[in-house]
């Protein structure tokens, strides 16, 4: 059963307005009009209307990750594929509000498969011009690795023996070693990484990816599989397989085709299990499945049936004919059968 809808909230909170109106006299001169939080007031971007236009106001926790976002918004802001910059300050970064609907929502509003599929294809060709033009101000060299810290790839093969510890069925026999092997490739291109369908905005004049205090140095297929194997990605499987091979070749910068590809799929359903991991957890904290409306507007994580069975699906489809992945297609049938 679904919890009660929960309210995505555009109330605004005086804890909050406070520090975004000291933010609005550091930055503009003058205090705001008005603050409203459309995520909920404990996310971190906060809308602020200083009286002749919209701005975000986004908290990134630590002046680094401020720092890294700025340098994507400055340099790339007049390419109308990233907001423009206004300031950092501090852990803080004011940026130019855009206005349109989060990719997701879209999708789900939109019933007919090949446009949703035209959808994900706008997203994903905006995020490779956006690529593309840091590669061209050479911007990798400017952005940490990411995906390199000690056992962090070994921590994200264990997704799946987490969820069998929680749902107390049997674990799938991996070898975690060879897939962590297979996954250390070089690192030396400029990715997003976090690039999920919630940092996608569908504007009258494209797609506008947000959210750049995560990006750095890795490998520029990992964009693609954060976007192709998120749970809000509602796409068919036909629909997924040619987007998958149309971009595959696009974002693939070094390797052979069959290398990339393996890779690719490799990296999908990790991140399919990463996902699936995430929504079991907050499903079993809670007792229940959480509303979907709610989830959809307030960019949360896809702790629904709907959801997760996409994910099961997805990784089923993405590990068969991979040798490594072999064992999670008896156990994702466990996972289906324990929650679906």
């Amino acid at each position: 059963m679904a919890q009660p809808a929960r309210n995505v909230s555009e109330v605004f909170s005086e804890d909050h307005a406070e520090r975004v109106g000291a933010l609005s006299v550091r930055v503009f001169g003058r205090p705001p009009r008005r603050v409203a939080f459309p995520g909920g007031t404990s996310r971190s971007a906060f809308i602020v209307d200083m009286g002749d236009g919209l701005w975000v106001f986004a908290d990134r926790g630590e002046v680094v990750d401020a720092q890294q976002e700025g340098i994507v918004l400055r340099t790339l802001g007049q390419s109308g594929l990233v907001p423009k910059m206004k300031a950092v300050a501090d852990e803080w970064v004011v940026q130019e509000y855009i206005e349109g609907t989060r990719l997701p929502v879209v999708l789900d509003q939109t019933e007919d498969m090949g446009k949703r599929e035209q959808l994900v294809s706008d997203a994903l060709e905006s995020l490779l011009h956006v690529q593309e033009l840091a590669h061209q101000k050479s911007m990798q060299h400017r952005m940490p690795k990411v995906g390199v810290a000690d056992k962090w790839l070994w921590n994200r093969t264990g997704a799946a023996k987490r969820i069998s510890r929680k749902a107390g069925i049997r674990p799938p026999e991996l070898d975690r070693q060879k897939l962590v092997d297979l996954m250390d490739v070089k690192r030396d291109e400029f990715v997003k990484w976090d690039a999920r369908p919630g940092n996608a905005m569908v504007t009258e004049n494209g797609t506008v990816w947000f959210d750049w205090e995560d990006c750095g140095r890795s490998k520029a297929l990992d964009d693609l599989g954060f976007v192709l194997c998120d749970e809000w990605t509602a796409l068919d499987a036909e629909s997924e397989t040619r987007l998958k091979n149309r971009f595959l070749p696009l974002y693939n910068k070094s390797m052979s085709y069959e290398r990339a590809e393996h890779y690719l799929h490799l990296f999908g359903v990790t991140h399919c299990l990463l996902r699936l991991r995430m929504a079991q957890k907050l499903r079993e904290r809670d007792g229940a499945w959480w509303d979907r409306d709610y989830c959809l507007e307030g960019d949360k994580v896809g702790v629904t049936e709907t959801e997760t069975k996409r994910l099961v699906d997805r990784a089923r489809r993405w590990a068969d004919g991979v040798a490594e992945w072999k064992p999670i297609l008896p156990w994702l049938d466990d996972v289906a059968a324990k929650y679906h």
